[in-house]
């Protein structure tokens, strides 16, 4: 059965996509911790991160620091939080959060009701200092 990040991929589920190559995608989280907060996907479904081929590890590596440089200028916050988990979903990804604090990367403080609109300007945001780059 596909995960849920392929099935966002085929365009079978809704996502705020806000980077996309031929290797991975980033969108905003669905539950975030903070505004700005992304989940970076390979394409290749594959459940753990250490199983990822190399190259492509290395690809979401340099992926996910173009990411946080722009969500750095794009979001008020001291630090670009990183954290690998796979639990929820068996499909390797890693979450990029501006934070201040390590209270920050607390995952049981995810909002699971985030207002539309704040979801919406965070992804023009961040789109747009991507575009800056």
């Amino acid at each position: 059965m596909p995960s849920t990040f392929t099935r966002i991929m085929a365009g079978e589920l809704p996502a705020r996509i806000v980077h996309e190559d031929d290797a991975c995608i980033a969108l905003l989280s669905a539950q975030p911790l903070r505004p700005g907060h992304v989940v970076l996907v390979p394409r290749l479904e594959v459940d753990h991160w250490i199983d990822l081929p190399p190259s492509l590890a290395a690809h979401l590596a340099s992926v996910a620091q173009r990411l946080g440089q722009a969500m750095m200028t794009a979001f008020p916050c001291e630090k670009i939080g990183v954290a690998v988990i796979g639990l929820e979903v068996r499909h390797a990804h890693l979450h990029l959060v501006p934070i201040s604090s390590a209270a920050d990367l607390d995952f049981s403080r995810q909002d699971r009701n985030p207002d539309e609109a704040m979801m919406d300007a965070a992804a023009a945001r961040l789109r747009e200092h991507l575009r800056v780059e």
